[in-house]
């Protein structure tokens, strides 16, 4: 596979780290300033890419990484990216600081949302992160990039409980890992990613009305790449959040498999009502998961059911 390196503005370089084998999955971002730095790193199957695209940037060290959640997909190389850069620092939620040194928690977690095997074949065993090199991320704090260049750290929940997302003042980029949503390619529209355990559609609609606020010119997904009218595609992103949590819940007499195959359907349906070719759908809807969307909504829905404890 050809290794993909793009540059954009402010010499932000986005790095495909062709995650399950697949071109246009996984985007990892480097910021090549005068205390530069890494965000995300994908799972440890991506890491030979990951590498293959920093070195054709003509960088043989990293010292520097942050990560916007401790999602395998994330957050699954960096074990071996301080293996091989032994003063290498890794910013985190607080979370991290437990379960990166052992990292058997985070691997039970998705391993009871996708078969071990498939984990194993498509994403890597996760490799412990020595506590010395990891770094706590706080909110809006800001990590030095050099001159007047700065990243705030944004604490973003609703799509993980120990997600954050970072803000470059120079390039006027947000990282937004996975709050935002998914964008693939020839889309110019979000799909909701909201999975168990942590989803929750008030925490997540506030990170994004939030997020608005900022000085956006560019808005960088790690699945997928990094796209202009941030504003629209925020307003996006919550108008479909809202639209899959209700049609979910017109669904309660559906098990989880039958709910995933109606709201899968529903999906391509409305997809082709918007005139999307049907190549685009095709990346969308063969890059997703619908029924870990269905059991994220769900396990949402039956949260803000019960009553309150007195």
């Amino acid at each position: 596979m050809h290794q993909e390196v793009k540059k954009f503005n402010e010499n932000v370089y986005q790095i495909d780290v062709f995650m399950e084998g697949k071109s246009n999955r996984m985007s990892c971002y480097f910021i090549d300033s005068s205390n530069p730095i890494l965000i995300e790193v994908g799972p440890s199957k991506s890491f030979p890419y990951l590498i293959s695209g920093i070195e054709s940037l003509g960088i043989n060290n990293i010292r520097r990484s942050a990560i916007t959640h401790l999602h395998l997909d994330h957050v699954g190389g960096i074990g071996h990216l301080v293996e091989k850069y032994k003063n290498h620092f890794v910013y985190v939620h607080e979370l991290g600081l437990k379960h990166l040194p052992n990292p058997e928690r985070l691997w039970k977690a998705v391993s009871n949302v996708y078969s071990e095997n498939w984990l194993l074949h498509n994403w890597g065993i996760i490799k412990p992160t020595p506590i010395d090199n990891i770094i706590k991320l706080n909110d809006d704090e800001s990590i030095d990039l050099g001159g007047n260049r700065k990243l705030k750290t944004i604490y973003s929940p609703g799509h993980a409980k120990h997600h954050f997302t970072f803000y470059d003042n120079l390039s006027k980029t947000i990282f937004m890992g996975d709050a935002l949503g998914l964008i693939y390619p020839h889309g110019d529209f979000v799909q909701p990613n909201l999975p168990p355990p942590d989803f929750n559609k008030e925490l997540l609609i506030n990170t994004l009305t939030n997020i608005k606020k900022l000085d956006l010119e560019y808005i960088a997904l790690a699945h997928f790449g990094i796209h202009s009218k941030p504003y629209e595609l925020i307003d996006n992103a919550i108008e479909n959040i809202e639209l899959w949590v209700s049609f979910i819940k017109k669904l309660p007499e559906l098990n989880n498999s039958d709910a995933a195959f109606a709201i899968e359907k529903w999906v391509k349906n409305n997809y082709k009502v918007l005139n999307i070719d049907d190549h685009t759908i095709n990346n969308y809807i063969l890059s997703s998961n619908f029924e870990m969307q269905v059991i994220g909504i769900r396990d949402y829905l039956n949260k803000i059911k019960k009553p309150l404890e007195i």
